[in-house]
């Protein structure tokens, strides 16, 4: 779905969370993945060799690689908006 002229650019506020938020779901991924494809391998090891398991863990692995190239895209898009906008941009001050 292609955006609208008409629609208004999001506040840096929305900015900077859809970023922050892009970020957080890659760590995620990297952390979820990573933790489930150590377990199948200690399954692995305890039960011996298996094409499921096995492939399984293939498939975490890779995304866990998918999860770091998301993460290092999330990283390098809140840099150049940092860059742009200034290091504060969309930072939400606390009221009182």
């Amino acid at each position: 779905m292609t955006e609208s002229a008409d629609e208004p650019t999001p506040s840096l506020i929305r900015q900077r969370m859809t970023l922050q938020r892009a970020n957080s779901w890659a760590t995620y991924q990297i952390v979820i993945s990573t933790v489930l494809a150590a377990g199948w391998v200690v399954f692995l090891i305890i039960d011996g060799p298996d094409f499921v398991r096995a492939a399984l863990v293939i498939v975490l692995l890779i995304g866990a690689t998918m999860g770091v190239v998301q993460r290092r895209r999330a990283q390098r898009d809140l840099r150049a908006f940092e860059d742009r906008y200034g290091a504060d941009a969309g930072v939400q001050k606390r009221i009182g």
